[in-house]
């Protein structure tokens, strides 16, 4: 159920990631405030795809080796995205 869920989460936002791609392509580089905004919105989408992909760690973990803490698993952010990179769930 979890894994279902993360996945329908990661949609929209790759809809989203997408949209911001598209738009740091079209908006003028003058444009400080909305390139402010837009980096703002990739950061946030990064963060919630971390979020999820620690989510299922953490749940694959737990269904591997229900007596264990999660932790070791994914000990920093920077491998986190790394192996979240290019994953499809």
């Amino acid at each position: 159920m979890m894994t279902g869920l993360v996945h329908d989460l990661r949609q929209p936002l790759s809809v989203i990631d997408a949209c911001a791609d598209y738009l740091n392509l079209v908006l003028p580089q003058a444009d400080y405030r909305a390139r402010q905004q837009l980096e703002l919105l990739q950061q946030q989408v990064g963060e919630a795809n971390r979020i999820l992909h620690q989510a299922l760690v953490e749940l694959h973990y737990t269904d591997l080796h229900p007596d264990g803490p999660a932790e070791d698993c994914a000990s920093s952010r920077a491998s986190t995205n790394a192996a979240s990179s290019g994953v499809t769930y």
